[in-house]
This record gives C-alpha cells, sequence and structure tokens, in this order.
C-alpha cells in the first residue's frame, strides 16, 4: 500500500507539472504577441519621415546630435508612481555605444527574437543610459553576483555593507574572476543619484577594476503597476512593491545572462560566511544530479545560485507572471517547471549569507531581531580549512551518516546520530596539549532542521602537567548549550574535550561542526 500511495503521488506530481508548464507557455506565447503588438504601437508613433531623418543622422551626423533628446511624458499615464515622470517634457539620457545614440523606445522593447526572450536589446543594455557606474563588461568570467536595491522609507541602508561583505571575501582569483552588478530599483532619480555618488566614492577601485557595475533602467520598462488583481489579502501597497521587485529581478537577470557561468542573486542585506566563495565553488562541484537552482540560504529569497544560460527565460517568465505572486513563490513553481521528480531545495549543509536586515523597503513590512536570520549560517571557516589541532574523536552516540571525526577534521563533514540518551558523549581526544584559546560547537542543519542538541553542556579536560597523556583526565563543565550551539573562550592547556548529553532527547543529533583555536 506504501509503494503503491509513493506511486500515484509521483505520477500526481508530473500531471501536476506538466499542466503548469503547458500554462506557462500559453501565457508566454499571449504575452510575445502582446509585445509585438506593442513595439508595433510604438513604430507607428513616428512617420516614415521622421524615420528616415533618424536613419540619416546617425547615418552621417553623429558627432553633431546632442546628447539627450526631448521625449514627452504623459501626465496621466496610469502604469507609474507619479513621483517617476515629471508632468512636463523630459530630457532622457538615451546614452551612446561606441559613440553612437541609441533610442530608447526602440530598443527598450525589442525582444531577442532567437532565444525567444523578453529582454530589452542588447544595444539598450550596453548603453549609458544603463550602466551608471562602470562600462558593460566585455569579458565572461565565472561567477556574477546580482543585487537589486531599493531606498527604504526609513532611510536604513544596507547596500554598502552587503558590498563590502563580499570583497572581503574575495581573494585575488575570486577578484579576477567575479562580478557585483547592482540595480538601482528605484524611480526617484534623486535617490538613485545619492546612491551611484555614494558607491562611486566608497568602492572607487572596485569600478576602475572592472568588478562592481552599478546599473538602472527606465521606468518605461516597466508594466501596469497599479490597480492590479488582489490576492493573497494582500494590500494595494504590498500588491504594487512585490509585483515590481518581480519586475526588478527580471531586468538583473536580463543584464547579467551573458556575463559569466553563474549567476549568484544576493539581497542588498546579507552578510556572507568567511571563505564563502570556495565554500560555494564546492557545493557547486558537489552536485551530482541536474539543478535549476541552489539555495545557499534557507530564508527566501536571500541568497540563490542560477545557471547564467537560464537568465533570459527565467526574467521572462518573471515578467509574465509579475503580478500573479511573490518572487519566491514563482521561484517555487519555477523549479517544479525545471525538475518536476525532484523540486526538493538544494541546500548545504549551512547557509553561506545570513540576512540582517530589520527593516523593508516595503514600509508596512519589518521583522522582530532574528526573525529572518538563517537559524544555521555558516558562522566560520576554521574547521573548514582544516585549522583545528591534531585530535581522535569518538562518540558513544549510534551513528546516521558520517563519522564524529567528519565533525572536526577539515571540509564540510558532519556527523549524524541517531537515539541520544543521556550521558551520550562526543569526545575529542588531543593527540598532544592544546594551549587553547575558543572553542566553538555547532548542532543542527539546514538538512535536519530539528535535530540539534537541546540538553548538554561542554566540558574540558585541563591538563596538569602540561605534557601529552595517553587519557583524558577529570573533566570540568566549561558552558552550557544553548539553542544546539556552545562557545567558551579562555587561555588554558586542555588534553581533552567532551560533548555531554544531559538528558534524553526524542531528536537525533547533527554535529557540524567542532573549532578549536590555539593561543598564539
Amino acid at each position: 500500500m506504501f509503494i503503491l500511495r509513493r506511486i500515484c503521488r509521483k505520477i500526481t506530481l508530473r500531471l501536476k507539472a506538466k499542466v503548469l508548464t503547458l500554462l506557462i507557455v500559453g501565457t508566454i506565447l499571449i504575452a510575445h504577441f502582446f509585445l509585438l503588438d506593442r513595439i508595433g504601437q510604438f513604430e507607428q508613433s513616428e512617420s516614415r519621415d521622421d524615420t528616415n531623418k533618424r536613419a540619416a543622422n546617425i547615418g552621417n551626423q553623429t558627432k553633431h546630435l546632442p546628447s539627450s533628446i526631448e521625449v514627452p511624458v504623459e501626465k496621466a499615464d496610469h502604469r507609474y508612481p507619479s513621483s517617476a515622470f515629471p508632468t512636463t517634457k523630459e530630457s532622457r539620457n538615451l546614452g551612446d555605444i561606441n559613440g553612437s545614440v541609441v533610442n530608447e523606445t526602440e530598443h527598450l522593447w525589442s525582444p531577442d527574437k532567437a532565444s525567444h526572450s523578453l529582454c530589452p536589446s542588447s544595444e539598450y543594455m550596453r548603453s549609458s543610459g544603463v550602466n551608471k557606474l562602470g562600462r558593460y563588461p566585455s569579458a565572461k568570467k565565472h561567477m556574477t553576483i546580482g543585487l537589486t536595491t531599493i531606498t527604504r522609507p526609513n532611510g536604513v541602508n544596507y547596500l554598502s555593507e552587503t558590498i563590502q561583505s563580499l570583497l572581503d571575501n574575495m581573494n585575488d582569483e575570486n577578484r579576477k574572476q567575479t562580478y557585483i552588478v547592482v540595480f538601482l530599483a528605484d524611480f526617484d532619480k534623486g535617490a538613485k543619484q545619492v546612491t551611484i555618488t555614494n558607491l562611486s566614492k566608497l568602492f572607487h577601485k572596485e569600478v576602475e577594476d572592472d568588478i562592481l557595475h552599478v546599473i538602472e533602467t527606465s521606468p518605461k520598462y516597466y508594466p501596469q503597476l497599479t490597480n492590479l488583481k488582489k490576492k493573497f489579502g494582500d494590500s494595494k501597497t504590498r500588491i504594487y512593491w512585490r509585483s515590481k521587485q518581480n519586475i526588478d529581478f527580471a531586468f538583473l537577470m536580463c543584464y547579467c545572462h551573458e556575463l559569466s557561468n553563474f549567476y549568484l542573486h544576493v539581497e542588498d542585506d546579507v552578510k556572507a560566511s568567511p571563505s564563502v566563495f570556495h565554500k560555494l565553488q564546492g557545493f557547486i562541484s558537489s552536485q551530482k544530479k541536474a539543478w535549476p537552482i541552489l539555495d545557499i540560504s534557507f530564508m527566501g529569497h536571500t541568497a540563490k545560485v542560477y545557471h547564467s544560460e537560464d537568465l533570459r527565460s527565467m526574467a521572462s517568465y518573471f515578467y509574465l507572471l509579475y503580478a500573479e505572486m511573490p518572487g519566491d513563490w514563482l521561484i517555487r513553481y519555477w523549479r517544479m517547471v525545471k525538475v518536476p521528480d525532484n523540486a526538493q531545495l538544494i541546500l548545504p549543509v549551512a547557509s553561506f549569507f545570513q540576512h540582517h536586515g530589520v527593516k523593508s523597503s516595503l514600509k508596512e513590512k519589518s521583522w522582530p531581531v532574528n526573525a529572518t536570520y538563517d537559524r544555521y549560517f555558516d558562522v566560520h571557516d576554521h574547521k573548514y580549512w582544516g585549522r583545528n589541532p591534531s585530535a581522535k574523536v569518538s562518540s558513544s552516540i549510534k551513528p546516521n551518516q558520517g563519522k564524529p571525526q567528519d565533525a572536526y577534521e577539515g571540509g564540510s563533514g558532519y556527523f549524524w546520530g541517531r537515539n541520544v540518551k543521556r550521558d551520550d558523549q562526543v569526545t575529542v581526544q588531543f593527540n598532544s596539549v592544546v594551549n587553547a584559546s575558543k572553542v566553538f560547537v555547532d548542532t543542527g542543519s539546514n538538512l535536519a532542521m530539528k535535530d540539534f542538541l537541546r540538553f548538554g553542556v561542554l566540558q574540558a579536560s585541563f591538563s596538569v602537567s602540561g605534557t601529552s597523556s595517553s587519557s583524558c583526565g577529570k573533566f570540568d563543565t566549561v558552558v552550557s548549550f544553548r539553542d544546539g550551539r556552545a562557545q567558551a573562550t579562555f587561555n588554558k592547556k586542555i588534553d581533552c574535550l567532551r560533548i555531554l548529553v544531559t538528558n534524553d532527547q526524542n531528536e537525533w543529533l547533527f554535529l557540524r561542526e567542532i573549532d578549536v583555536w590555539e593561543a598564539k
């Protein structure tokens, strides 16, 4: 009966995925014809004579053209907030590509027919109307990190901290193989200029070194953002916010699709794990099956990795369904379409990015401290790089996966034990006496959310003679575990460490990491 239920469940999932695929394809075709019609309307708005004059100007009088042209903007265009457009004509800088003028209307709505994408033309993406700091990248690299940012109502800004966190974890090779692209998603030109000025001052070298790129787009890229249908009990403000955010994601993905092999999307208020790029590369390389998305943070859309070759189709998907649901929900269905047989999250044992913002760009949305934090964030890289002193690790807990030694030696190994009882222990016996300055132990994982140590203490056997011993001496309790974690600081010589379980627990134990720092 159990096998029959599993077979029925698999058949149901496949049917759901196929139906969803047909719905999405149908939506794409309808929207594509709509866009082609819209492009035709743009083209018909200009007379043949005007078109010929414009072509002649581009061909023969390029150097005499002004750097901006007058573009009339309708007062009552309901698609955009009033702050997005002035009520009179505005002078719109259309940018240039190698000295030639780019017509915004012509290129913004010129889908790439060869790739069946709804992205703006490459000419538009390469123009100075889009690229505000740095020129459009000319060389393909390994990784592009994309961030969208918008001014928060309370003025709180996390962007520079996030960029600095990324840069602090880059070695010289990472810098050569990585782009950071920041998309300024404000409609308010003044707010965007403040951000550009600030980033230019703080990260001038990174802009010069072709690492940091700051971009924007015209509000004309955005479809209708007001009078959208109400869903999920969301307020009008929230519907506007999440719908616009989906379009922000779409434009950024369009821009980044040719820049690298992989695309890492992170929010603008995150902190990176130490050695994050080395850990990330190891995680990517460890995948044995085809994957559409790697979820390197457990929380929402905090940090996810995509194949760059998927970005144009995903951008089109976001653009077409922008008003239907929040972005992280759209991602869930995208995953089901791409891999219907295995649509589960693909997570590392601990998250590589920690969300630390407590103020949202949506005024009505805020979080209590720790409410959006990843419970299992990879805080250190000490054990990862194999910097622990030599030791033998043993345990009385019955193994499920891995060995106790795996939670202590280098890499991403762990020990997952079962049937955890009072007086069970994990013992670290050093090969020689260690003058320890700090000890850190972490339990639980993204792979086993409930399997952390609920009742336990960290103990140490302090060396009396100062020389190595074949056995551990008397253990003294140093600190109790709290939420599955223990940390102690001292400058003493120790023979052994012990994790002691002080009460039975129904859940298993996922021992993820033991770190021991030696005093210098």
